[in-house]
C-alpha cells in the first residue's frame, strides 16, 4: 500500500505577517522618537550649561583685568641710584603727580577719576555720552612705570598692549621728558626696552562699547567691557572691546577721610575728594551670548547695579556681580 507523507511547513522560510511588521515600525519609531528626544534634550542642556558657564568667566575675567590696574593705581617706582652703597640715601621716592602741569586735566589730578552714565573723551579730558545706548560709568585709572622688560611682562605697557612712552603729551613734555631719548629714533620692536629717563605715566580708562558677534550663523548685539590706553601717540577716544557679554557697569568710589568711608558714584565726588578714594567697588551685569535658561524659565527679574529691578523675556542668562578693590598705592610710604 501506499501512503504519503504529510509535508511540516518550514518555519525557517516563513515571514512576517502583515500585523507584525506594522507592529515593528511602530516600535521601532517610538525608540527613534525617545532617542531624538534625549539626543535634543542633552544638547540643549549642555548648550545651556556652556552659555552659563561663559556668563561666569565673562564677569570673572572683567573683575580680574579692572581689579589689577585698581590694585596698581597710583604707584611710583623707587628708584636706585647706580653710583655708591646701598642706603637710604641711594633711594629716591616721589608720589603720584599730575603728569601736566600746563592746564592738567582733571582725571590725571589724582591716582583714579570716573565718569558716571558717560565716557572719559581722552582728545578733550572731559567726560562725554556715549555712542548708542551704553548703560556704564567710565573709570581712569593712572599710574607710573619704570619698567624697561618689554610690552608682554611688568607694567610699562597699557591695557591694549601699547607702550605708554608713545604718549608726547604726558611723557615727551619740553622740560619734563620721561621716555628715553632714543625713543622716536629706535624701531618699534626695540622702543619697550629703551629704559626711559623718569618713570612714564600711563593711564587706562574703562567702559562699555556696543558690540556686534556672529555666533553659530546668528548675529548678537551685546555689549563689551572696553578700554582705551594712552599707549598711542595721538590720543582718540575710540574705546576698543575686550570682554564680550558684560550688559551694565558701574564704579563705587569709597571716600574717607581716615575715620569714615562712604561709597560714591563720580557725579558724587567732588573734585577734592578724588585724593581721598581709598577703594572702589565694582558691579557689573554679565550675561550669556545665546538663550540659556531651561523651557518655562525665559521670563525672570533681577536687581542691577542700581538696585532697581529689571524684567526680561529673551531667555538669556544674566547674573549680578560685585567685587570691592583696595588702591594699595594710596598710602605713600618713603625712605
Amino acid at each position: 500500500m501506499k501512503t504519503t507523507a504529510s509535508r511540516q511547513p518550514n518555519l525557517s522560510n516563513r515571514g512576517f505577517s502583515l500585523v507584525e511588521l506594522m507592529v515593528s515600525v511602530a516600535i521601532s519609531m517610538v525608540v527613534v522618537i525617545a532617542a531624538s528626544y534625549v539626543y535634543l534634550g542633552t544638547r540643549e542642556t549642555q548648550r545651556t550649561l556652556s552659555e552659563k558657564s561663559f556668563t561666569f568667566e565673562s564677569a570673572k575675567f572683567a573683575m580680574d583685568l579692572i581689579g589689577r590696574d585698581i590694585e596698581n593705581a597710583g604707584f611710583y617706582p623707587a628708584i636706585r641710584s647706580t653710583t655708591g652703597a646701598m642706603s637710604p640715601n641711594s633711594v629716591s621716592t616721589e608720589s603720584y603727580v599730575n603728569p601736566i602741569t600746563a592746564s592738567p586735566p582733571a582725571a590725571y589730578g589724582s591716582i583714579i577719576y570716573g565718569c558716571q552714565a558717560l565716557r572719559y573723551l581722552p582728545v578733550t579730558s572731559v567726560c562725554g555720552a556715549h555712542s548708542g545706548t551704553v548703560d556704564s560709568d567710565a573709570m581712569v585709572v593712572n599710574y607710573y612705570s619704570n619698567d624697561s622688560s618689554g610690552l608682554d611682562i611688568g607694567n610699562r605697557a597699557d591695557c591694549l598692549r601699547q607702550d605708554s612712552a608713545n604718549d608726547a603729551a604726558t611723557n615727551n613734555i619740553t622740560g619734563n621728558v620721561r621716555r628715553n631719548a632714543g625713543h622716536a629714533a629706535a624701531a618699534a620692536a626695540d622702543r619697550p626696552f629703551l629704559a626711559p629717563q623718569k618713570p612714564l605715566f600711563v593711564s587706562n580708562r574703562y567702559t562699555l562699547s556696543s558690540t556686534t558677534l556672529q555666533v553659530e550663523g546668528q548675529t548678537i548685539n551685546t555689549f563689551s567691557l572696553a578700554c582705551n590706553g594712552n599707549g598711542q601717540s595721538t590720543a582718540s577716544n575710540t574705546y576698543q572691546p575686550m570682554i564680550p557679554g558684560i550688559d551694565q557697569l558701574r564704579f563705587y568710589y569709597l571716600v574717607s577721610d581716615g575715620v569714615n568711608g562712604q561709597y560714591k558714584r563720580a557725579n558724587s565726588v567732588t573734585a577734592t575728594e578724588w585724593a581721598n578714594v581709598t577703594g572702589v567697588r565694582v558691579c557689573l551685569i554679565a550675561r550669556s551670548l545665546q538663550a540659556a535658561r531651561l523651557r518655562g524659565t525665559t521670563s525672570y527679574s533681577l536687581n542691577d547695579c542700581d538696585g532697581a529691578s529689571q524684567s526680561y523675556t529673551d531667555g538669556i542668562e544674566r547674573k549680578v556681580f560685585s567685587q570691592v578693590f583696595a588702591l594699595k598705592n594710596k598710602a605713600n610710604v618713603t625712605f
